[in-house]
């Protein structure tokens, strides 16, 4: 068995490289041995007189977050003790989409479900996670802990778990994973993913769908409902020497299609189209059309250069989650992309072309004309050469923030 104990051997190993960026003050030696002692002291209270929970709103919805940091590393020892011993550690997005492809391209009947469950997170009830989490072998500090974490939670007119914090997702995949075992016996299962409250399940085809979705709606956490505006159910006919196409379907952050396309007389291949989300590209969108409301204002064309270089390009930066360099950009954040006519990557093109092209009245703002060798220079940007080519830029740190700050003061 893992170590549970909250030592101070222990809660150091917690410690994050990027926690010196957010935290400057552990920098040195001495102050990081105090905080390390703080958060000993806070796992020996529990948590007394109060964890100190605070709460924002983020899209819509409340996010949970503390700033002590003591106990966020206090909540990071509680969150791998959990996964530790339940083993519920959340699935790989780019591994399920692999597979999920490779899956829809099989040339046989299947029937697709699409499901979603509605806020999750906010639907459990406190007993509900607490008896789950007392089931599991993690040790009685740890459950004291989480119980202390919830009831200061549910204490604030709160359900469920809160979202935010580094127990979250772990709490999330203790309590989907009944779920998931149950899917993985079904006799008609083909494939079968969830991501958090994401979920996608392949079958033959063959089972009673409206008992099946019953059978399903049972096997989640008590509280938890499926989210009914975005079910989706889609039957795929055997391969057939004709051309047609079946309808669409998103699955994070993708669009699906899969259509059977007739090569000549004698032969049909199954294909499978892969766009961005309507959601992603409505994103995209949103950008660019920030991007020139930005030069509008300040007529700086070098900024305005930079931001559609990132928007359509690749990147290399330090994940300090992780302490290593990893690449991102618009290949590597989607990198399961088609390149079908009428593609995603392609509609961005032309909305970037009009943008460019369009007189000043209609450029995402009035006041400011771009120049012949400027609307040259946009135009030669390309969100489709720059996935399809893997083109990659350097951006500072300095550079970086300032392209990205218009996306969310614009």
């Amino acid at each position: 068995m893992p170590e549970q104990t909250f030592s101070a051997e222990e809660i150091d190993s917690r410690v994050r490289q990027s926690d010196f960026r957010n935290y400057r003050t552990i920098l040195s030696k001495d102050t990081r041995e105090t905080l390390v002692s703080d958060a000993v002291n806070i796992a020996s209270a529990c948590f007394a007189p109060a964890c100190g929970l605070k709460y924002r709103v983020r899209k819509g919805r409340i996010v949970c977050f503390i700033d002590n940091y003591p106990s966020i590393l206090v909540l990071r020892k509680i969150s791998e003790n959990l996964a530790t011993v339940s083993n519920a550690y959340p699935s790989e997005r780019s591994r399920i989409i692999k597979v999920l492809t490779l899956v829809l391209r099989e040339e046989t009947s299947y029937r697709i479900y699409r499901l979603d469950v509605r806020r999750f997170f906010e639907s459990l009830s406190k007993s509900t996670v607490l008896a789950a989490v007392e089931s599991t072998r993690v040790s009685q500090q740890t459950k004291s802990l989480l119980r202390f974490i919830l009831n200061e939670h549910v204490a604030t007119g709160n359900t469920g778990i809160p979202t935010g914090l580094a127990i979250s997702s772990t709490l999330a995949e203790i309590m989907m994973l009944p779920f998931d075992d149950y899917v993985k016996t079904l006799p008609c299962t083909l494939f079968a993913a969830r991501f958090v409250d994401d979920i996608i399940l392949i079958t033959t085809g063959e089972e009673n769908s409206a008992s099946l979705l019953e059978s399903l709606k049972a096997k989640l956490p008590l509280g938890a409902h499926f989210n009914e505006e975005k079910y989706a159910q889609i039957d795929v006919e055997r391969r057939k020497l004709n051309n047609i196409s079946y309808r669409r379907f998103e699955y994070l952050g993708y669009s699906f299609q899969v259509r059977d396309n007739v090569v000549n007389p004698k032969l049909a291949e199954r294909v499978v189209d892969v766009d961005l989300s309507e959601r992603t590209v409505k994103r995209q969108l949103s950008r660019l059309a920030k991007a020139f409301r930005a030069y509008v204002k300040d007529g700086n064309f070098d900024d305005l250069q930079a931001r559609i270089r990132y928007l359509t390009s690749n990147y290399r930066l330090f994940d300090t989650r992780v302490s290593r360099k990893r690449l991102a950009g618009i290949f590597h954040n989607h990198p399961f992309l088609t390149y079908h006519p009428g593609n995603s990557l392609s509609r961005l093109d032309t909305a970037l072309r009009n943008l460019a092209h369009s007189g000043s009245q209609l450029r995402a703002g009035a006041g400011v004309a771009l120049t012949a060798s400027q609307r040259q220079a946009l135009s030669q940007r390309s969100f489709l050469r720059g996935h399809r080519a893997k083109e990659y830029y350097c951006f500072s740190i300095k550079k970086l923030a300032l392209v990205k700050r218009c996306w969310f003061d614009g």
